[in-house]
């Protein structure tokens, strides 16, 4: 995992960016003034789009990561190692934000 990033944060999508699925193409869009990047779309993959698809404020990255493990039949660990760092990443940029009890 990334430095900062373990299995107990929860994540919750950022009120300021609409996610959607256009044409086949998942989309992350910012839509609020003054947020990091605000002239770019945010494309992500299916798994990606199954990670967002579950941030709900209550999952933490444990959890979230047993899940994509399941799913897309990948080990509990590596799964691990990239939710955090897909999280990661997106927190950077706004588009999730951790949330604050965790």
């Amino acid at each position: 995992m990334r430095q900062g990033t373990d299995a107990t944060e929860i994540y919750r999508p950022s009120p300021d960016v609409v996610f959607r699925n256009i044409a086949g193409e998942h989309l992350l869009v910012p839509v609020r003034t003054g947020l990091a990047h605000i002239d770019y779309l945010y494309t992500t993959d299916e798994v990606g789009s199954f990670i967002l698809s579950l941030l709900d404020g209550r999952r933490d990255v444990a959890d979230l990561s047993r899940q994509v493990s399941a799913e897309f039949e990948v080990d509990e660990d590596r799964a691990r190692a990239d939710v955090a760092a897909y999280l990661s990443d997106l927190r950077e940029v706004g588009l999730v934000l951790l949330d604050s009890a965790s």
